[in-house]
């Protein structure tokens, strides 16, 4: 089953080519032309990665961002943007984004953007792997110190009653 990209542009026709090369790609994709629309694609599930443009008509990237934050939606997001103004990858990359691309007429963008897609999505499978693996390590650890609370417990009735025992038969071989 491919994975699913969620193309957040309110450019339609951008919209149709990232269907188009992402879809060579091996990529499903799902278009939205403003954030509301977005978000409740993204809510809705089955979305692997959001690619977000800065400029939508009514709002930007970074309300988009600010949406996904405040919904607890956690999915890797790569930031598309015509400006080659630094502080916009340096705001979206502090504001969750997991990679930053500067949209470019050509089929490099197509290129840069397939790249940046599979490398987010691989990134996020990792960190769900090890976030995986650490809550197992704490279930374990958990478990181990319950059995060794009880081998303890045994331990000291086991102690307690070998100490009754030679208590009793030292008092029998004093009488």
């Amino acid at each position: 089953m491919p994975q699913t990209v969620l193309y957040i542009d309110d450019d339609v026709a951008l919209g149709r080519l990232a269907e188009r090369y992402l879809g060579r790609a091996g990529y499903a994709l799902k278009h939205a032309v403003d954030g509301a629309t977005g978000l409740a694609l993204a809510e809705a599930g089955g979305i692997d990665a959001i690619v977000l443009d800065h400029y939508l008509r009514a709002e930007t990237g970074q309300d988009v961002l600010r949406g996904l934050k405040e919904r607890g939606i956690e999915l890797p997001v790569i930031y598309v943007t015509g400006s080659s103004e630094a502080t916009i990858a340096i705001d979206a990359l502090k504001s969750g984004a997991s990679d930053y691309v500067i949209k470019t007429v050509g089929d490099e963008f197509w290129s840069l953007m397939e790249n940046a897609i599979r490398q987010s999505i691989a990134n996020a499978e990792l960190r769900r792997a090890k976030e995986k693996a650490e809550a197992e390590i704490r279930i374990g650890k958990d478990r181990a110190e319950v059995l060794l609370a009880e081998v303890n417990h045994r331990v000291a009735n086991s102690l307690a009653l070998v100490a009754a025992l030679i208590r009793l038969q030292v008092t029998s071989s004093r009488s």
